[in-house]
């Protein structure tokens, strides 16, 4: 007797940026909790951690060439990774511009970015929304 046995559908590739300045540290708020809050969310929903992106001291005013940005987008366009979870909005980066900038670019190459405390999924109606909200906001500035 034959059976048709499906292997396993492995979930969504996705990374974890972790951005703590230095001074919120120092109050508490650690790269580790961050790290561990991320990793629960993703397994929550059956994803599968590949990357962790960590610019744990790094201000949030210029974050797209840092090295781990650099290698963070490198990794989108090659579709290691195809989402990007974080703790909140600020902690991907505290300029508008970039926020906007990184929604353009994980568009662009099908990819989803995924803020924990914002409630934010761009793979969603909603997530979609809000970005494209955030580009009209920023041509404000």
């Amino acid at each position: 007797m034959k059976t048709n046995i499906t292997p396993p559908t492995v979930g969504k590739a996705v990374g974890i940026w972790i951005r703590v300045s230095t001074e919120e540290q120092a109050n508490g708020d650690s790269p580790q909790h961050h790290l561990e809050r991320a990793k629960a969310y993703a397994a929550s929903r059956g994803w599968v951690v590949k990357e962790v992106y960590d610019l744990a001291g790094q201000s949030g005013k210029a974050v797209t060439q840092h090295p781990e940005a650099q290698r963070m987008m490198k990794d989108i366009e090659r579709k290691h990774i195809t989402g990007l979870v974080f703790s909140k909005l600020a902690r991907l980066s505290r300029n508008l511009r970039e926020v906007q900038d990184f929604g353009d670019y994980f568009r662009k190459h099908d990819a989803d970015l995924i803020s924990l405390s914002e409630s934010i999924d761009t793979s969603t109606a909603g997530g979609r929304m809000f970005f494209h909200l955030l580009g009209v906001f920023a041509q404000w500035e």
